[in-house]
């Protein structure tokens, strides 16, 4: 069987010039589609125009599809319609795999359970620093309260005895520290914070029991009586407490060590009002986050201090880093954007001190801090961390350490 001769390339070109569409007609479907499309859109109906598609169906014998503008009409709500149900779909299908909303009440106990858990490692970071620093024979005073504490060792008065104005003045702000976060054990904390105040105005040279070398107004006596009872009833709690009758001397300090460079302390840091010209939008009740904001402080054995200072006249602390933490469970329940953060100018004008502020929107109010003006320790190994987790943002860094060269 013998294949059938293909056309010739003159006899193909004659059968495709007889099945091309005319100018004519191309331009005639063009201005129908434009007219139809300019119909809709005065209708506030969707339409485009495909030339290619256009020319390509009339390419292929095939004529177009756009006759009317009802008929196109009908087509755009159509798909329209597909589309919505699409959408309604989707949204239905996100509904039904989302968890269902926690109540207020219970974000409010999640961020009390967190604020507990952070109160809790504080404090068990305090008791392993203070038994290690035992351990290695370089105790300090704050040390023998918190061993005293916690029933390791009974020699709570000790560590007052023989201390100078600075170090009662060093005890003082730690014990204050401890005492805002050991609520449980806050008999203890004030009856050593009486008994740190009495010591420092005795090293000052102003007795407790009032005796300047002249007359005091019988008030004023009163006054000192009856501290100096609140005195004598905290160090009897003490000593029968958690101390023994050969209480332990006051803490000697050994050679300087590279574990020195690890002390930290914590204090608590008040936030700084915001610039008044900046007004809240009227609406609803805006209110400040609940916060906990710490700085750490330390001293810093570098080269240069360890030739110029020793661990009885130590260097001067200087600010290590910060810890912010807040709570918005607002946002958590909304499932809103989370807060942010920023460093600003201080508007004192001190290029020594910055401006961190927190800021997340309604219900919030901003929140700002003044903090020392240095570059932070970006790492997450050195210690920075920036997360937003049920309600509750949590910041902390390091600054970066300055090496002493010649």
């Amino acid at each position: 069987m013998t294949k059938p001769r293909a056309a010739s390339p003159a006899i193909a070109r004659e059968e495709w010039e007889a099945t091309r569409p005319s100018n004519a007609l191309r331009s005639a479907v063009r201005r129908r589609a434009a007219s139809v499309s300019e119909k809709l859109a005065a209708r506030g109906l969707g339409a485009f125009v495909w030339r290619k598609k256009l020319d390509r169906d009339l390419s292929r014998g095939i004529l177009p599809g756009i006759v009317s503008v009802r008929s196109e009409r009908r087509r755009y709500l159509a798909r329209c319609r597909e589309a919505d149900g699409v959408r309604a779909a989707s949204a239905a299908a996100r509904r039904a795999s989302s968890p269902p909303p926690v109540p207020p009440a219970a974000l409010l106990a999640r961020a009390e359970e967190e604020e507990a858990k952070e109160v809790a490692f504080l404090l068990q970071q305090g008791r392993l620093r203070a038994a290690i620093r035992f351990a290695e024979g370089r105790a300090r005073r704050i040390d023998m309260l918190v061993e005293s504490l916690r029933g390791a060792r009974r020699c709570a008065l000790g560590a007052f005895r023989g201390a100078s104005a600075e170090e009662l003045k060093e005890l003082g702000e730690e014990i204050g520290t401890l005492a805002d976060l050991d609520r449980e054990n806050e008999g203890f904390w004030e009856a050593a914070q009486l008994l740190c105040d009495a010591e420092m105005v005795k090293a000052a040279g102003a007795g407790a029991d009032g005796r300047s070398g002249r007359s005091l107004h019988s008030e004023v006596a009163a006054d000192e009586v009856t501290e100096l009872i609140r005195v004598e009833k905290a160090k009897k709690f003490l000593a029968q407490n958690y101390s023994t009758c050969d209480d332990a001397p006051a803490p000697e300090r050994g050679r300087s060590t590279a574990a020195d460079d690890d002390e930290e302390g914590s204090e608590p840091l008040g936030e700084v009002a915001l610039p008044p010209t900046e007004t809240l939008p009227a609406g609803p009740e805006w209110r400040k986050p609940r916060y906990v904001a710490r700085v750490r402080t330390g001293h810093e054995w570098n080269k240069y201090n360890r030739v110029h200072y020793d661990h009885d006249h130590p260097p001067p602390k200087v600010v290590k880093g910060y810890t912010f933490v807040l709570h918005y469970p607002d946002l958590d329940l909304a499932g809103g954007k989370p807060p942010q953060y920023t460093v600003e100018e201080d508007g004192s004008g001190s290029d020594e001190t910055c401006i961190v502020r927190f800021h997340a929107g309604w219900p919030y109010e901003d929140v700002a801090f003044r903090i020392v003006n240095r570059e932070w320790e970006r790492s997450r190994k050195a210690g920075l961390r920036s997360t937003f987790d049920r309600g509750v943002l949590r910041l902390s860094f390091h600054f970066k350490r300055v090496f002493y060269r010649r």
